[in-house]
């Protein structure tokens, strides 16, 4: 009988999170419960909602939950001011999200209040750019400032030009995993594609994927079905 001594591709498990960008709380808390069910991870935009009701969202939390609430700035929807929207991050923290993603951009004296407050909440320090891929330097650069935060995970997205820009944000993976840091990173648009994929492979914390290509809330991001129907081949 022949032994198969192949090693696993990855020891991480694998963490799918579908972005919900509904602007009913109803329609939202469906959708996270419908992922919770499936065993998924869900991010819930706060900044699509017309009318955020947190009550109603997070009274129980049947499975991991992100809260977002994006600036225009950002690639988010949220109209009002930074008070309000900072308050409403605050709120949902209060419910016990397990995890509450916030800017590299937001004021620093803010974010220092909410490192102190997150309990067990994990706190996602987050950076986008929808315009490209700096280079390695500037990249570098702006990873190590983040990774030196008092954040739990550090999120590193970029939108990707060319082929190789993949390869320069997926290469933080390992430096952040070194430095003993949780990261997300991978890249957006068509080009990146291939990226939300590799991430999982080399120990990014998770990758996001919508359970209808439709409620996609950024470019380039796969299906549940479909990036399941990936995992399986690349895996076999």
């Amino acid at each position: 009988m022949k032994t198969d001594n192949r090693q696993p591709t990855t020891d991480k498990p694998l963490r799918l999170c579908v972005p919900v960008v509904e602007a009913s709380p109803a329609r939202a808390r469906h959708h996270y419960l419908r992922a919770a069910r499936k065993g998924l991870w869900t991010e819930i935009r706060l900044d699509y909602l017309e009318k955020p009701d947190l009550k109603r969202l997070f009274r129980t939390l049947p499975g991991p939950v992100i809260a977002t609430n994006r600036p225009p700035g950002e690639g988010g929807r949220w109209a009002g001011s930074e008070a309000a929207r900072r308050a409403l991050l605050e709120e949902a923290l209060a419910y016990g999200v397990h995890a509450l993603d916030i800017e590299f951009s937001t004021d620093a004296a803010w974010r220092q209040e909410l490192f102190a407050k997150r309990g067990k909440t994990r706190i996602i320090l987050s950076w986008h750019d929808f315009a490209g891929t700096p280079a390695n330097a500037e990249l570098e650069e702006i990873f190590t400032a983040m990774a030196a935060q008092d954040a739990d995970l550090v999120k590193l997205v970029t939108q990707a030009r060319v082929p190789e820009d993949n390869l320069r944000v997926l290469s933080l993976i390992p430096r952040a995993r070194a430095a003993g840091k949780e990261i997300i990173a991978f890249c957006m648009g068509p080009l990146g594609k291939w990226s939300r994929v590799a991430t999982v492979f080399l120990g990014g914390f998770l990758t996001f994927a919508p359970l209808n290509p439709k409620q996609a809330s950024a470019p380039g991001q796969i299906s549940v079905a479909e990036f399941r129907r990936i995992w399986r081949i690349l895996r076999k």
